[in-house]
């Protein structure tokens, strides 16, 4: 009797892409349905995929967000570091990364929404804060802190603490973005021009005096 034969073992380029097509179908449906709306089979079902292909992947959803979470950033990171490159004053690098955060998101909603209006919860023993564990999110943080501590030495910026200045104007940006992205129904002045304005204003009252 031939002896049976296992499954065939998928490529590497074919499993990369059913990784790609489960992220997307996740997020899609974190972005309509939130996350304790969505469950795992109907994300496979989304992806067109068996739950049990789905679970070989991603062990659970918080997996699912785990993962959109950091392909987002890091997508961000590249952005960012595009805008950053260039010799110029400090203060007008920020400017550029202002700009360039608010594009992001816009151009990627789902990713905003699956992000920050979803809130993220430790359940497991030993589990970890996303903020804790990104190393994406470390290195956007890192960039934005680099440069401010460079216009606070040039005397472009008031203070003497980056931090603060990065939170200032993380916090800033973010509300811009999530006006744009969660009010999509405001006949908004004009969405393109506002994260560029808001940044300007932002540089202007931070500016040394």
């Amino acid at each position: 009797m031939p002896p049976r034969r296992g499954r065939p073992k998928r490529s590497p380029e074919a499993a990369s892409e059913d990784r790609r097509r489960i992220l997307e179908a996740a997020e899609r449906l974190f972005a309509r349905g939130g996350y304790a709306g969505v469950s795992m089979r109907a994300v496979a079902k989304e992806a067109g995929c068996s739950p049990a292909a789905l679970y070989t992947l991603f062990p659970h959803k918080r997996a699912l967000l785990r993962n959109i979470w950091e392909e987002a950033f890091s997508a961000l990171d590249d952005a960012l570091e595009k805008a950053a490159r260039g010799k110029r004053r400090p203060i007008e690098t920020l400017k550029r990364l202002g700009r360039a955060f608010v594009d992001f998101w816009l151009a990627h909603p789902d990713h905003f929404r699956a992000i920050f209006l979803i809130e993220d919860k430790v359940v497991e023993p030993g589990e970890l804060y996303f903020v804790d564990t990104s190393q994406s999110l470390e290195r956007l943080i890192g960039l934005f802190y680099k440069v401010a501590a460079e216009a606070i030495e040039a005397g472009e910026i008031a203070g003497d603490n980056p931090k603060m200045t990065i939170e200032i104007i993380f916090c800033a940006l973010h509300g811009v973005t999530a006006g744009l992205i969660s009010m999509p129904e405001y006949a908004w002045e004009d969405p393109g021009l506002l994260g560029g304005r808001m940044t300007d204003v932002l540089m202007a009252g931070l500016a040394a005096k």
